[in-house]
């Protein structure tokens, strides 16, 4: 692949591996550099503004923002170093995770050295500028992240591999100091690389914490830390809207705003959403007030303008949904999102209509903020307890990790010194001319009542702050107070929302809760009923089944509702041991998947339906095969259980499908058949072709089905083994159509042959579970737990030429990295501004020949992938034969066998 730029200049590189000049003019290849790329430098007519260090006052005079704004500073060095995330405790305080060991040059020497630190700022005299600067915790590799907890007795921090809780001692005379300290997670942010590891600790409207780039939440439950899979989201940044739907991005995604509640998607193992859960912005231009060539991309057409000037987002990294009450009321919700590789933040609008976005851009021909300064690196941003918007400054000449810096940045570095100097960094906050700021919270030295009454602030800060320190208090004492918030209609629906998920955290929501918010605002009622599915087990299920009942005799529910209703009546129906609980649950379902609802938004109802069904997707189906079979869901119902794989299921729902009046008859068979090939069940698929050959009407949706779930998979379809030929294949007496016929035969394997077996020994299958559980810590982030990849960012393992190809090519695949264009599985896969595609893991030196070879081993016999093992030998002869080099291109991998 070639890719042009905008200069006709004489290239100052071109080769397979592409080399720089540096220094002493040593030839250097950049890990970031692709095979095929001309990077020409800058075009000789641009202007490259200087980059000096400037100091705080003089770096402000460069920002512009619009009319009636104004841009503050609260801290700069020496009290700040390289700030990258930051918390308010409930007194406001400022404890900041300072990265000061990222990239002490342009080649990431030393950023394994424990330089790095957690401080925290006060302002003592409430001028709004920090004055007292204490260091909590120091000699750290590179914190990520920082969150308060235990009513703001401990602090929740990660590192650059795991997260800890470590208790927060009070003095009279000095700042907080560090107790005792735990590890909460191991395996919070091994591997990958800085800009590729979990960060945020966002705790969330329904008590739980979430992370980007991570998939997992946390939370603690009487006493004890509780981890729980969720959905694997963004890249750096993470906020929640006033419903507690996630926000998050990725360098070259400026927001995927999530229209469900965390973790629904999840839940089922055996069904995958059809429909559309999230949103983003759809123009994604940007508006910097510099030009911008120390990018690495920069030499790319579809990067910079012809003036310089970044065109779409690089490095994005960081977001914050507005809701505090200094800026203007329509300021209120809007999204503000940082493009520290532009020097910029933008400001984007969110209309929401029956639960679904739609987000534009707030100005055209500018953004929000803009810096001339080159070292301006807005890296993240909140809403502050003064109602403002605090911004983040990383303050560096460089951005780029190593990992992925291409020769063109790293001439730019070079020539105009942006590697020095680095510790340096501030935090501002951008307040509006109109309006004071929010007088400084004393959370610490309130009682719970005065926290209760906070829950109606206007401040999303104040509401969520009061709501997590009250949770974490544990005093009941509040219970009447918060179920009276929750049910007056007088009260702001954000209070009563928050007073519902804190009743949820103390343990004390109630049924009765449940039936009053269903009265109220359709949103309202949808997270009480949400916040309620902790009551499925209990004696109160019933009555929160018979609430439900209401709100369906009213008749057809609100979209938002509609679709809570769909995703815990399920919950319900599974955890209930009371069978007349359960059939009424049944019911309800049933009833709210026949209200209107059209295209993505039925299929999302029956998504929602069945990720509540885990493990009662057969008893679910057959109550609606014999109630009403003519729900949509019954097809997709039908799907998830055969990928089950429980036969006992399969063959009753089988049985009951061909017990039913047409057209349902034969529209469960056909889909049946769809599955039976698409999951490879021969004792389905063979049982299938007898009923067919039995009855003629069944002939069609089982043929057209079979053939159907062949090019669902595609290419990489592998025939189903069957030992003898079903009657309907046969030359004589078989299907007339002697076309469709043979192309039938070719879905199935007649040889007598069964599906061949890798893992043989018992080693073996130790190997395979050993990778099995590091795969999940290092690698699923990215390829996700199923092995599809994610879009834009990994590509999929299922049916991989590359995992179950020579072990020898994806030894070196993994241990050197590869740079794209890839093509997997006849799609080409290739992220503009984030390369190698995959890094190499030879630099990490925690995946040891064994942890490798075991995931290797995993992910060539997981998912219908079947390969031969590797073994950690394999592996060291790679290591001890190959020297450290640049990432492979496709087209070097190919030669290896």
């Amino acid at each position: 692949m070639r890719v042009s730029s905008r200069s006709r200049l004489p290239l100052f590189l071109a080769a397979a591996i592409l080399p720089c000049w540096v220094g002493d003019d040593t030839l250097l290849a950049q890990r970031g550099d692709r095979e095929g790329h001309e990077m020409s430098p800058p075009p000789a007519e641009w202007k490259i503004p200087a980059a000096p260090v400037l100091t705080a006052d003089k770096e402000l005079k460069t920002f512009a923002v619009p009319d009636g704004f104004s841009v503050e500073l609260v801290a700069a060095e020496p009290y700040v170093h390289d700030p990258v995330a930051l918390a308010f405790d409930g007194n406001g305080r400022i404890w900041v995770a300072e990265m000061r060991g990222y990239m002490p040059d342009p080649d990431g020497h030393g950023e394994d050295e424990p330089v790095g630190r957690i401080s925290v700022l006060e302002d003592t005299d409430d001028d709004g500028v920090a004055d007292r600067h204490t260091v909590f915790l120091d000699q750290l590799v590179m914190p990520r992240a920082v969150a308060l907890t235990a009513n703001d007795t401990s602090l929740l921090w990660a590192d650059n591999e795991k997260l800890y809780e470590v208790a927060i001692i009070e003095s009279e005379n000095g700042g907080p100091k560090a107790g005792e300290q735990e590890v909460i997670d191991e395996d919070y942010a091994e591997g990958g690389n800085p800009e590729h590891k979990p960060n945020g600790l966002r705790m969330a409207l329904d008590n739980w914490i979430y992370s980007a780039k991570c998939d997992k939440r946390y939370r603690r439950i009487a006493g004890e830390w509780v981890e729980e899979k969720t959905e694997f989201r963004g890249q750096w940044g993470i906020d929640q809207d006033d419903q507690g739907r996630i926000f998050t991005n990725t360098n070259s995604n400026f927001v995927t705003a999530e229209e469900i509640a965390p973790g629904l998607t999840e839940r089922n193992p055996n069904h995958e959403f059809r429909a559309r859960t999230s949103t983003r912005l759809s123009d994604q231009r940007v508006w910097a007030s510099r030009m911008s060539p120390g990018i690495n991309r920069g030499y790319m057409d579809s990067m910079l303008d012809e003036n310089g000037f970044l065109k779409g987002p690089t490095a994005v990294s960081g977001l914050t949904v507005y809701r505090g009450d200094q800026f203007p009321e329509d300021y209120y919700g809007n999204l503000f999102i940082n493009e520290p590789g532009g020097n910029l933040v933008k400001r984007a609008l969110i209309e929401e209509k029956d639960g679904r976005f739609t987000i534009t851009q707030a100005y055209e021909g500018r953004d929000f903020f803009t810096s001339t300064d080159e070292r301006s690196r807005i890296v993240n941003c909140y809403t502050a307890p003064d109602g403002t918007l605090y911004l983040i400054d990383f303050y560096r000449g460089i951005l780029q990790h190593a990992a992925y810096m291409t020769t063109f940045l790293r001439r730019q570095v070079d020539e105009r010194g942006l590697d020095k100097p680095v510790g340096l960094g501030r935090i501002w906050r951008v307040v509006h001319d109109g309006k004071p700021r929010d007088k400084a919270p004393r959370m610490h030295d309130e009682g719970s009542e005065a926290l209760v009454a906070h829950l109606s602030h206007p401040n999303a800060w104040w509401r969520e702050t009061a709501q997590r320190l009250l949770v974490e208090r544990g005093d009941k004492s509040v219970v009447s107070g918060l179920r009276k918030l929750a049910g007056s209609d007088d009260a702001d629906p954000r209070a009563r929302i928050h007073a519902i998920w804190t009743l949820e955290g103390l343990g004390a929501l109630a049924a009765e809760d449940v039936a009053t918010a269903f009265a109220a605002a359709p949103e309202i009622g949808a997270q009480a009923l949400r916040a309620s599915e902790k009551l499925a087990d209990t004696t109160q299920a019933g009555a929160v089944i018979s609430a439900c009942e209401g709100v369906l005799a009213k008749g057809s529910p609100a979209p938002v509702l509609r679709r809570q209703l769909l995703a815990s009546l399920g919950t319900f129906a599974s955890a209930s041991e009371d069978q007349k609980t359960r059939d009424a649950a049944y019911a309800l379902m049933r009833e709210t998947l026949a209200t209107p609802a059209e295209g993505d938004e039925a299929k999302l109802g029956e998504d929602l339906a069945i990720s509540g069904l885990a493990r009662q997707e057969a008893t679910f189906l057959a109550d609606v095969l014999a109630h009403q079979p003519d729900l949509g869901i019954a097809s997709p119902l039908s799907s998830a259980i055969v990928k089950t794989n429980d036969s006992e299921a399969i063959a009753a729902l089988q049985k009951q499908a061909l017990s039913l009046d047409e057209p349902f008859r034969s529209q469960i068979v056909r889909e049946l058949a769809v599955s039976a090939a698409k999951f490879r069940r021969p004792i389905l698929a063979d049982s299938l072709l007898a009923a067919a050959a039995a009855d003629e009407a069944l002939q069609k949706p089982v043929i057209d089905g079979l053939l159907a779930g062949r090019k669902a998979v595609g290419k990489k379809f592998k025939p189903i083994a069957l030992k003898t030929t079903p009657a309907l294949l046969a030359d004589s007496g078989g299907y007339r159509d002697d076309k469709k016929r043979l192309e039938l035969a070719t879905v199935f394997d007649f040889s007598g042959k069964e599906d061949e077996v890798f893992l043989k020994t018992e080693a073996d299958l130790a190997q395979f579970e050993l990778g099995k559980k590091h795969y999940a810590v290092i690698c699923a982030a990215c390829h996700q737990p199923h092995g599809k990849g994610l879009q834009a960012l990994a590509p999929p393992l299922v049916d991989s030429e590359w995992v179950m190809g020579p072990p020898t090519r994806l030894i070196a695949l993994t241990m050197e990295g590869v740079m794209g264009p890839i093509e997997v599985d006849g799609k080409v896969y290739q992220m503009p501004d984030i390369q190698p595609l995959m890094p190499g893991m030879r630099i990490n030196p925690e995946i040891d020949d064994e942890k490798l070879a075991s995931m290797l081993t995993y992910v060539r016999n997981e998912w219908g992938n079947g390969a031969s093992p590797i073994t950690p030998e394999m592996v060291k002869q790679w290591r001890e034969k190959q020297e450290v080099r640049a990432p492979f291109t496709p087209e070097e991998l190919l030669k290896i066998e």
